[in-house]
């Protein structure tokens, strides 16, 4: 058979297959009762998104830009001999005789959520620093502005301690608001599902879908007051102050922040919400007081380690280390020594557990606690007082100024300037003195401690409340440096190891 030949009876055969009838089909549709589950939860899903939306919103921080710099004026003979059009009335005329006017601008967004029907908010603090104005725009697109009227977001309270703050739109005139219900976070299990709602990187009502990867989450550094609920569902800048939903459309946490890897700034899957249980307490509080009032027992205390625990008998608890002199505890009868197992009833691991079950109460309440001393098991009950600047610097004064407190072992003498902590003089014998015959290079005279354990400092009675927060028996100190030379300033940190038996 010839090529020619070959080629033509291949040509037959293609038109032939073409115009055969196509016999090969689509792949057969699913089993609709294997999906019906899928489809089930999916269909939860849009629900809750559908049902929390609207009381989802949007916040602009409007902050005053920096004023323009004058215009400097030319001689009039320099228009002249130029022939270049005088503008100078006009501009003074639209911007003011100095150049500028200071001009609010949008300087970030954020996101927070409605948990009354009078329009009350909750966001995270950070979200509103520094603000101007504020900007608050709904899902159904109303937007309110106290640029235009300032009875449209009122700031009705702010906490610093955990980061979260309350807004109220409309003044209170409008009383049908949606808003969400805040679920029981203590009844959180690893493992639940999961969804954010924000707007990341200024893509308003974003929806995320993950998991409660951990709960009870704490010494992250980000607050005083920590109880965090880590989740992988995606947040990202403009997520802060949004709600973290579970699959019945409930609030279990208020989005915070992130841990990111490298120079990003978007998730890798860490994301950290305050806890719902937590928010509620200071929601409600700064509704009803426009501020945070928390108890006071009157103890410092410290961790109960396994070595410690044979040595007072007890397995678990928080040990106190002080009883301060006129306080609710030692009212109540509690001893330097005694170890706390259970606060109202819950039991307690750590300081930090003890701190939150404390907080869940208001002063004036009666707060049951169980001891343990010499072996036995003791009931208490205390009368919490209320924590405020002179309690606080009476327990720090009472517990670091002792002999053998941390401050002194320490070895500095300090003086506050100007809300700036100065370092007088470094004692030879101090941790100080030690550190800087290290590597890290130490404190010297003349110093100012900006932060001591990440916590920032103004006074001396800061400086000893931070010293509270010192793990692992090493001080972090954050010190800015001028040098006498060159009269610029650096700032580094520098680690100081304490010795507990000295």
């Amino acid at each position: 058979m010839t090529t020619g030949y070959r080629i033509m009876v291949l040509g037959f055969a293609a038109l032939a297959f073409f115009h055969l009838p196509l016999l090969v089909s689509a792949q057969p549709p699913i089993n609709a009762a294997s999906l019906q589950v899928a489809q089930q939860v999916e269909n939860a899903f849009s629900e809750v998104v559908n049902h929390a939306k609207p009381a989802v919103v949007v916040i602009t921080n409007k902050q005053t830009a920096p004023e323009a710099p004058a215009m400097q004026d030319m001689p009039e003979e320099f228009y002249r001999f130029f022939g270049i059009p005088r503008y100078r009335d006009q501009w003074r005329e639209q911007n003011g005789p100095r150049g500028g006017r200071r001009k609010p601008v949008p300087a970030g967004k954020g996101s927070g959520v409605l948990f009354s029907a009078e329009g009350y908010l909750v966001t995270n603090y950070h979200v509103i620093d520094n603000h101007a104005f504020l900007e608050v725009k709904t899902s159904d697109g109303t937007v309110y502005d106290n640029e235009k009227d300032q009875n449209a977001v009122k700031v009705v309270g702010i906490d610093k301690e955990t980061d979260l703050a309350v807004l109220q739109l409309g003044g209170g005139k409008k009383k049908d608001f949606p808003f969400l219900a805040f679920a029981d976070s203590d009844q959180l299990r690893v493992g639940q599902w999961t969804i954010a709602i924000g707007a990341p990187f200024n893509f308003d009502y974003s929806v995320t879908i993950g998991c409660v990867s951990q709960k009870g989450r704490y010494d992250t550094g980000m607050s005083t007051y920590e109880n965090y609920i880590q989740t992988d569902a995606s947040i990202n800048p403009g997520n802060s102050g949004g709600p973290l939903l579970n699959i019945s459309g409930q609030i279990i946490g208020i989005n915070q922040f992130i841990y990111t890897g490298g120079m990003s700034r978007g998730s890798i899957g860490l994301g950290f919400a305050i806890a719902s249980n937590l928010v509620r307490q200071v929601a409600d509080s700064l509704v009803k007081n426009g501020e945070v009032v928390r108890p006071f027992i009157g103890i410092a205390m410290q961790e109960l380690t396994p070595e410690i625990g044979k040595q007072f008998g007890a397995d678990f608890g928080v040990l106190v280390s002080e009883v301060i002199a006129g306080e609710a505890a030692e009212k109540a009868g509690l001893k330097n020594g005694d170890v706390i197992q259970k606060v109202g009833g819950q039991q307690v691991f750590s300081p930090h557990d003890l701190l939150l079950a404390v907080t869940k109460f208001q002063p004036g309440d009666k707060i049951d606690l169980v001891v343990k001393r010499d072996g036995k098991d003791l009931p208490f009950t205390v009368i919490a007082g209320q924590r405020g600047n002179d309690l606080a610097a009476a327990s720090s004064n009472r517990r670091f100024d002792r002999p053998g407190g941390i401050l002194n072992k320490l070895g500095m003498r300090l003086r506050a300037v100007e809300d700036r902590v100065v370092v007088q003089e470094v004692l030879p014998d101090g941790a100080v003195a030690e550190a800087a015959e290290g590597e890290s290079g130490g404190v010297r005279a003349g110093d100012v401690i900006l932060e001591v354990n990440r916590m920032p400092v103004k006074s001396v009675t800061e400086f000893a409340e931070a010293l509270e927060q010192t793990r692992n028996s090493t001080v972090i100190l954050y010190v800015e440096r001028t040098s006498r030379n060159q009269g610029s300033s650096y700032r580094f940190f520098v680690p100081v190891p304490v010795n507990e038996n000295k």
